[in-house]
């Protein structure tokens, strides 16, 4: 032990005196911290030399393991013989897209006591009568018997008409048009605030119109025919 003025220390690296304390203990500080500053950045350095290590690793052993599972595959292959599969034709036909045209078999008609050329007598007196093609159809059918007059004639009920030139100078559709037209304004007339009948009423003649440009191109109306109120009375008188 020695005593000194500035305070008592002992020799060696020991405490003497306080001015070198300071020096001392900063001198000892300084290799601390420049160690603990160098130990965070040697960890990373190594961590990354670590990284590539371990990848390169992996990627050998996923080799290997690939290399493994190829070899019994490829050596599976040439083991087994090919073995070619025959096309079985199905037990059952497969249905064509398009169905074969079958004849129209013509329903038979023995049960009709009428002969043709009595059934057309029977349709130009009808019509001499004043019944239409529609009333002369459901006469035939409920009292002679007849289910369609084409199955026994060989023509059609408008086509006898025709030849015997008993058909009107318009045709029965658009005469049933006119017809109805003709009522609804008589309606109107007397029922001024009634907007279902005029709903009805422009209905009809659009039909009328779109029935009138039909016939005119097939030649059964003269081009100069027109329909108009006046005409529609006139015609359902």
């Amino acid at each position: 032990m020695t005593l000194s003025c500035a305070g008592i220390g002992r020799e060696g690296s020991q405490f003497v005196i306080g001015d070198f304390i300071m020096v001392e203990k900063a001198e000892e500080k300084k290799p601390v911290k420049a160690e603990e500053k160098a130990s965070p950045k040697a960890e990373k350095e190594e961590a990354k030399e670590e990284k590539p290590a371990e990848e390169k690793a992996t990627k050998a052993e996923e080799k290997v393991s690939e290399e493994k599972e190829e070899k019994p595959a490829e050596a599976a292959k040439e083991v087994a013989p090919v073995e070619k599969r025959e096309h079985k034709e199905p037990a059952h036909k497969p249905r064509p897209s398009e169905k074969p045209k079958r004849g129209k078999h013509p329903k038979k008609t023995d049960f009709v006591e009428l002969k043709p050329a009595e059934l057309t007598e029977a349709i130009v007196h009808l019509a001499n009568e004043g019944h239409t093609a529609a009333e002369i159809g459901m006469i035939l059918r409920d009292q002679y018997g007849i289910p369609k007059v084409s199955k026994v004639t060989g023509k059609k009920l408008g086509a006898i008409l025709a030849e015997n030139k008993l058909t009107g100078a318009v045709p029965e559709d658009l005469m049933n048009l006119i017809r109805k037209s003709v009522t609804l304004r008589e309606h109107l007339a007397k029922n001024k605030k009634d907007m279902s009948a005029k709903r009805g009423l422009m209905l009809t003649v659009s039909k009328i119109r779109a029935i009138e440009k039909y016939y005119k191109k097939k030649g059964k109306l003269p081009l100069k025919w027109r329909y108009s109120p006046e005409t529609a009375a006139l015609l359902a008188k």
